[in-house]
C-alpha cells in the first residue's frame, strides 16, 4: 500500500474510533457547502455500455436507458436558466453539464455552456465524443468550454465496441483529433482529456492509449472502474478500485440534478431513491437547509459511528465504503484485502 494512503486511511480509522472529525484530512471539505452543480441535460444516452451503472448498480435488468425508473427527459431552456441563476446565488463555481446521458446530444448544449460563463462559472462536460461534429466543436469553443473529458475505453475496435456498444473507434479518435485541432489553431485554452477506464478487457491497451492521447494533444489519465461486475475488475492490482474510508465527503464537494429539476446528493443515485427538492418549485440555497438534506448529511456524515442509520443508497457505493475491496451491504467484492492501492492517474472524480 503506497505510505500516503495508508496514513490516510489510519487516521479516518482514529477519527472513527475516537468519534471525532479533527484528524479527517478531507475536513476542510466536510460542513461546507458544495461548489460544483453536476446538471443533466439529458438523461438520453446514444451507447448502451455494458459497465454503465445504469442498470448495474444491483437494480436494472439493462444497461439502456429507457428502463430508467424515473424516465427519458432533456432539460428545458427556462429550467436551466433558473440553475444558473440559482447556482450563481449559491456561490457554484463550476458548472458540470453531465450527470447521467450524452450531453452533446442536447442541442442546446453549447448555449448552455454560454450562460454559465457569463456567470463566471467554470464548465466542464464528459462525452463519449460520438456526436461531436464540427460545427458543434466550433459552437463550443466559441461559448468558452474550460474542460471536455472523452471517454474511451479501448484503441482497437475489438476492445472499444466490447465497452462502447454501438460505437465505433475510428469515429471518436477522429473527433478528438479534429477537436484538439481546433483548439490550437484558436490558441483555446480548453483543456481537452482522454479517460480510459481500466477493466480486465482493455488493460493491455492502456499504454498505447497513452502514446495516443500524447500524440493528439489529450491530457490522459487512468480511471478505476467502479465494480459494477467483478468479473470486468482488471488483474493488475495498480489498476483495482480501491474504496474510500467513509464517511463520504463527495456531498461537500457537489450537488446534482437530473433533467426535471430533481436535485439528489451523490453522483450514484440514478433512480432517484434520495430526491431532496426539485429546483423548478425550490431554490438551491432552501433545498440546501431543507430538514431532509441536513438530516441525509447528518447520517452519512455519521456512517462510520452509526452505521445502522446510513441510508440504504450508500450501502452499495462503489466509491466509499467501510472496507477497500468490499461494498457495504456485502454483495459486490472484488480483490483480496491485502492487495497494493491503485497506483493509477485517477483524479479522483466524483464517480
Amino acid at each position: 500500500m503506497e505510505p500516503i494512503r495508508f496514513v490516510k486511511d489510519r487516521i479516518k480509522q482514529l477519527d472513527a474510533a475516537l468519534g471525532t472529525n479533527l484528524l479527517d484530512p478531507k475536513r476542510r471539505v466536510r460542513g461546507r457547502k458544495p461548489r460544483m452543480l453536476s446538471v443533466e441535460v439529458t438523461s438520453r444516452c446514444n451507447l448502451n455500455c455494458p459497465f454503465c451503472l445504469v442498470g448495474l448498480q444491483n437494480q436494472l435488468a439493462s444497461t439502456e436507458h429507457d428502463l430508467l425508473p424515473r424516465g427519458l427527459g432533456t432539460m428545458e431552456s427556462a429550467l436551466y436558466e433558473k440553475i444558473v441563476e440559482d447556482a450563481a446565488s449559491f456561490g457554484i463555481e463550476k458548472m458540470q453539464l453531465h450527470f447521467q446521458g450524452e450531453p452533446l446530444l442536447h442541442k442546446g448544449i453549447a448555449e448552455m455552456v454560454g450562460l454559465a460563463k457569463r456567470r463566471r462559472m467554470t464548465t466542464q462536460m464528459f462525452t463519449n465524443g460520438l456526436p461531436l461534429t464540427e460545427p458543434l466543436a466550433d459552437r463550443l469553443l466559441d461559448a468558452g468550454l474550460d474542460m471536455l473529458r472523452f471517454s474511451v475505453d479501448g484503441v482497437s475496435e475489438e476492445v472499444y465496441q466490447k465497452n462502447r456498444v454501438g460505437g465505433q473507434f475510428w469515429r471518436v479518435k477522429r473527433n478528438m483529433a479534429m477537436m484538439a485541432a481546433k483548439a490550437r489553431a484558436r490558441r483555446s485554452p480548453i483543456r481537452l482529456e482522454w479517460q480510459m477506464i481500466a477493466m480486465r478487457n482493455n488493460e493491455h491497451e492502456i499504454e498505447t492509449a497513452r502514446a495516443m492521447a500524447r500524440e493528439l494533444g489529450l491530457v490522459f489519465f487512468v480511471k478505476t472502474f467502479a465494480v459494477t461486475d467483478p468479473g470486468a475488475v482488471p488483474q493488475a492490482a495498480q489498476y483495482q478500485r480501491k474504496l474510500h474510508l467513509k464517511p463520504c465527503s463527495d456531498i461537500y464537494r457537489a450537488i446534482f440534478v437530473y433533467y426535471n429539476g430533481d436535485v439528489v446528493p451523490c453522483c450514484y443515485d440514478i433512480a432517484g431513491k434520495a430526491i431532496v427538492g426539485n429546483l423548478q418549485r425550490q431554490g438551491l440555497t432552501e433545498i440546501w437547509e431543507s430538514a431532509a438534506y441536513v438530516d441525509l448529511r447528518r447520517r452519512i456524515d455519521n456512517a462510520a459511528a452509526c452505521p445502522e442509520e446510513e441510508p440504504e443508497l450508500c450501502k452499495s457505493c462503489l466509491k466509499w465504503g467501510h472496507e477497500p475491496f468490499r461494498t457495504t451491504d456485502g454483495k459486490t467484492v472484488w480483490a483480496d484485502a491485502t492487495a497494493p492501492a491503485p497506483g493509477t492517474d485517477d483524479d479522483d472524480e466524483l464517480v
